[in-house]
């Protein structure tokens, strides 16, 4: 199984504010608020790097586990496919 290079819709409109990020998906008419956090995350999945070497990259910039941050990157890799953000995922359905 080949490493997951996550990647960021390149169709949302994204406006980052005092380090916090509000998302607009004009394709599913949502939007999406994500803390400090998610957004560093979510501004780095630009489909160049496996979930690991981004992990191991925040890891040493703020010197903390690489093991406990790749889990926090993986979690939030699995939020952003719910909330259908990167590129590959399913189209959200409305109801």
């Amino acid at each position: 199984m080949a490493a997951i290079k996550p990647k960021a819709r390149g169709d949302l409109t994204v406006v980052e504010l005092d380090g916090e990020a509000v998302i607009y998906d004009d394709a599913n008419s949502r939007i999406h608020y994500l803390n400090p956090t998610a957004t560093l995350v979510f501004s780095i999945f630009d489909g160049t790097a496996t979930v690991r070497d981004l992990a191991q990259d925040i890891a040493q910039v703020y010197q903390v586990p690489p093991d406990e941050v790749e889990k926090q990157v993986r979690a939030l890799l699995r939020d952003f496919r719910k909330a259908n953000l990167l590129e590959g995922g399913v189209p959200a359905k409305h109801g």
